[in-house]
């Protein structure tokens, strides 16, 4: 049986996610500015589809790679969790070359500016795949200040190399997505050679058949939950206008901390779950509802200073995107205050494993999420399309905790021998 975690250990892990998840939004946020500074608008929009297809790579991989990880492996020895993890590290691998190959073919039948990012994403992306892969192993570990040094170097050695691109005015947008990429299969190695992981691709697909009981609900929930979301923000710009959905927008940069913190909490909270399988009933739902509550209070803090600032100091910090953002902050962080609560049960649900109830859950969101946001941007403009986003939040928390309940209530299987130990 394991022992009980100190506190302070405890609060060393979550602050470990904090920093990385920080590391890693400032410096998207940060990129963006510089490549916005550096080129023009239709080349900074090329660079924006670019790194769409980036993030899509990342939450697919994820899906089969960096939550099997968490779930599956946090409970074994580091020596079962590395060997897992060159497999998984090898359909990574795959998986970024098989993109590679997509975005260098699209980019040269595009041509112009967007097919120049795509073509220069291309050699970077496997390299890319890996080093967030490594993220999510270092989590599994309970190593996540090991997550945050990659990140940071990442982040360092990518501003070193737009630096000097600028300096030398040699920023074009190719050089650019290039110096990025790079930096990041730096980290990626850095995070390989810390881990003691040799990516093994030829392993890669028996990973995939593997885990493909988790792996298969993950992937269909991004899916649906991206499709969802995506074709909703298209939606209100075709009924309202563009600056409708600039106001949503802006409302979720202003947002955009409680985001990390609560992306950290809950890439706190999986690992620590499913590495503690003796772990009650009574004790995982505590440790649920104690992530609720933290997070939900934060939550409310933070709106409630949001919606104090005066007019002229919105201004003053965020420009013209405050008078949009103004219009939907309170809808748009009541969705952020319900989600907040949901947080808790759904990483407790996905450390036990249980994918097939959070399956369910955002098979059920969706439709109400269309339907809601059709019938709000159609009556009340980005202000209907953004309560009913808080609306739906709201609709979907109480699933979450019934689904909680049911699965503590459930009887607990016996813990699965993970198949790297036959493999090995």
């Amino acid at each position: 049986m394991k022992r009980a975690l100190a506190p302070s250990r405890l609060l060393g892990r979550i602050g470990g996610n904090v920093v990385d998840q920080v590391l890693s939004a400032l410096s998207n946020v940060a990129l963006s500015i510089v490549v916005a500074r550096s080129v023009d608008a239709h080349a900074f929009g090329a660079f924006s589809i670019a790194f769409l297809v980036f993030g899509i790579a990342i939450a697919v991989t994820r899906a089969v790679v960096g939550q099997p990880l968490q779930i599956a492996f946090s409970a074994q020895s580091p020596e079962v969790v590395r060997e897992a993890a060159a497999r998984a590290f090898g359909f990574a691998l795959l998986a970024g070359m098989g993109g590679a190959l997509i975005s260098l073919g699209v980019g040269a039948a595009l041509g112009g500016q967007t097919g120049l990012a795509l073509i220069a994403l291309a050699p970077v992306l496997p390299g890319l795949l890996v080093q967030d892969s490594c993220r999510m192993c270092f989590f599994a570990l309970g190593r996540a200040w090991h997550a945050a040094l990659i990140d940071g170097v990442w982040t360092v050695l990518q501003f070193c190399a737009l630096a000097v691109l600028v300096l030398t005015a040699t920023a074009g947008l190719g050089s650019l997505v290039l110096a990025w990429g790079l930096a990041g299969t730096v980290a990626g190695v850095l995070g390989l050679i810390v881990l003691r992981v040799v990516p093994r691709p030829a392993r890669g697909i028996s990973w995939l058949v593997e885990q493909r009981e988790l792996s298969r609900f993950l992937f269909a929930e991004y899916v649906i939950g991206l499709g969802a979301m995506q074709l909703a923000i298209l939606i209100v710009g075709a009924i309202v206008s563009a600056n409708a959905v600039g106001s949503l927008r802006a409302a979720q940069v202003l947002l955009g901390p409680l985001g990390v913190v609560g992306a950290a909490v809950f890439q706190f909270a999986v690992p620590e779950i499913a590495r503690r399988p003796e772990l009650d009933a009574r004790r995982r739902g505590l440790f649920g509802l104690g992530i609720s509550g933290v997070l939900g209070t934060i939550t409310a803090v933070y709106l409630v200073v949001l919606l104090l600032i005066p007019d002229r100091w919105g201004s003053a910090l965020f420009g013209d995107s405050w008078a949009g953002a103004a219009l939907v902050l309170l809808p748009m962080g009541l969705s952020s205050l319900a989600s907040s609560l949901a947080n808790g049960p759904a990483g407790v649900l996905y450390g036990m494993g249980q994918a097939q109830r959070t399956f369910r859950i955002n098979l059920i969101k969706g439709p109400i999420l269309l339907a809601t946001v059709i019938g709000g941007a159609y009556l009340w403009a980005e202000t209907g399309a953004a309560w009913a986003l808080a609306l739906t939040e709201a609709v979907v928390l109480p699933l979450w905790l019934l689904a909680l309940r049911r699965a503590l209530a459930a009887p607990v299987p016996a813990p699965r021998e993970p198949l790297v130990q036959a493999a090995g």
